[in-house]
């Protein structure tokens, strides 16, 4: 009887110890077999977000200008907008003044009514000058000579001026064959002049007999003298006060943005014609043009897009033009919305720092994709995957053993890869909890 008891203990005892030797072999191999997850690849179509930077443009623009008459300038007095900003039709932009205008308006009044009050005196003195009927054609005619030697001397320097290259310093009886149209042109029009001045002296000489005497003739001059002081003192005069009263206020031709200013408060504008703004032109809006030097994807017009803002979220516009700039760097440009507007604050703030856009792409063919962490490898053919390959039996249950496969990678992004192979048939390892290599016995990670 105490044999069959001893012999029962020895058996419980036995069962108890191969309990406990399965129980921590299988312990002590899942201490020691690296875990990992599986993912199926799946067909679809890559997305792929690629971040641009850009600035506002203004692609089109038109000038505003001011013509300042010669010996005259203008002063800045007020700037009233800055590049960016929206204006409508009639907006005040500007505003200017006439550089001495007061002063030199002064000074003609006081040079008019000086040439007029001469004039009076003259008119008092001498007012019975009368001239012959002859006598007025002989002034005539004067007077046309001297129109005619000046337009002549006009013609003969056009000439000597063209002729330069030539190496020819006087008038030649005959232009020379290797005279280009541009010299034939002013070689005939100075014949003409020629022609003009010879016939005027010929009808001045006819009239000689009825010159005016030298004490008329001198008191003539005098009164064509003060005429002319008189008419020039009220042509600079018209001329300053028109122009004050054009450049006091310079408005908007059109509603538009303001694209560049190019003065500034207390500067001048001198003589001639200068561009102070530019605007787009009606209709036409600024902007976000992104340099795609660097970007690899080819960037259509219609192209979604999404711009960053710090607080109103990532509103979205579209790509409208495409194309090379000045410096031959491609570039695109993105419409401008106002909710971009009111997200970002203004156009004129908006020119202020670069703008963050974020382009999505989808691929135009369904590819296999996976995610990003199980493609190994670099390089164009150094890129792989390890997928898993299972055995199971009676005493050694399920073996998840490492096998390698080469993948071509088509494009990828953040977070997953296109490949050109079909794998959505295999369970692909990935999110190991250690290293592993081909032929590594691996196990499942437990959800």
């Amino acid at each position: 009887m105490n044999l069959k008891k001893f012999a029962l203990r020895g058996m419980i005892i036995l069962a108890v110890v191969i309990a406990l030797c399965i129980l921590f072999s299988g312990t002590i191999r899942t201490l020691t077999t690296p875990k990992v997850r599986f993912t199926k690849p799946k067909m679809g179509k890559l997305e792929t977000v690629t971040e641009l930077k850009g600035q506002v443009a203004f692609p089109d623009s038109e000038k505003i200008t001011v013509n300042v008459p010669e010996g005259q300038s203008l002063t800045i007095t007020g700037l009233l907008v800055s590049p960016g900003e929206h204006v409508y039709a009639g907006a005040r932009l500007v505003t200017m003044k006439v550089t001495g205008g007061d002063k030199a308006l002064e000074e003609l009044q006081a040079a008019y009514e000086k040439a007029r009050k001469n004039l009076d005196d003259w008119e008092r003195k001498n007012g019975n000058i009368r001239l012959s009927r002859n006598e007025e054609l002989w002034m005539a005619a004067y007077e046309k000579a001297a129109a005619a030697e000046r337009e002549e001397q006009n013609a003969r320097l056009e000439l000597l001026i063209a002729l330069e290259p030539l190496e020819i310093s006087k008038v030649p009886e005959q232009l020379p064959e290797n005279a280009d149209d541009s010299i034939r042109g002013c070689y005939a029009a100075w014949e003409e002049a020629v022609k003009t001045r010879d016939d005027a002296r010929k009808e001045l000489q006819g009239l000689d007999r009825y010159a005016i005497a030298d004490d008329v003739w001198t008191l003539l001059e005098q009164k064509k003298g003060y005429e002319k002081e008189i008419a020039d003192s009220e042509s600079k005069m018209m001329e300053i006060q028109m122009l004050m009263r054009k450049v006091s206020v310079i408005t908007a031709p059109h509603e538009g943005y303001i694209a560049t200013v190019s003065v500034e408060r207390n500067g001048t504008v001198n003589s001639g014609t200068e561009t102070i703004l530019t605007i787009t032109p009606e209709g036409k809006s600024p902007v976000i043009r992104a340099d795609t030097s660097e970007i690899k994807q080819n960037i259509q017009k219609g192209a979604s897009v999404r711009v960053d803002t710090d607080s109103w979220g990532r509103p979205e516009t579209r790509i409208i033009n495409t194309g090379m700039d000045d410096t031959g760097h491609p570039y695109a440009d993105a419409e401008i919305t106002q909710d971009i507007i009111y997200a970002l604050g203004s156009v004129s703030t908006m020119m202020q720092d670069k703008i963050t856009m974020r382009l999505t792409t989808k691929a135009q063919q369904s590819t296999c994709l996976i995610p990003a962490s199980a493609v190994r490898g670099q390089g164009e053919e150094g890129r792989y995957v390890y997928y898993a390959e299972q055995e199971e039996s009676a005493f050694a249950g399920k073996k998840i053993t490492v096998r390698k496969m080469p993948v071509k990678v088509l494009s990828e992004n953040a977070s997953t890869v296109s490949i050109e192979e079909d794998i959505s048939n295999f369970k692909i390892i990935y999110m190991e909890d250690r290293h592993i290599n081909e032929s590594d016995t691996v196990m499942q990670y437990e959800e």
